[in-house]
């Protein structure tokens, strides 16, 4: 069976956190977020694409006024 992480409580998975995690040098904790990110990549996809379609249409709106 395979584990579940629905206990894992959630953070913010930006650059300062990952950052953060690398600086403390915890090998656990380091795997445990690549767990994390890996499951919110899963569930959400990739936020940059989203974040540059995002973009595109608030310069459309944007070209509008």
């Amino acid at each position: 069976m395979a584990e579940s992480h629905s206990h894992i409580a959630p953070r913010p998975l930006y650059g300062v956190t990952i950052h953060h995690c690398i600086a403390g040098g915890n090998l656990g904790e380091m795997k445990k977020l690549v767990q994390e990110a890996e499951q919110h990549l899963r569930e959400h996809g990739d936020v940059r694409a989203s974040l540059e379609l995002l973009k595109l249409e608030i310069a459309k709106l944007e070209s509008r006024k």
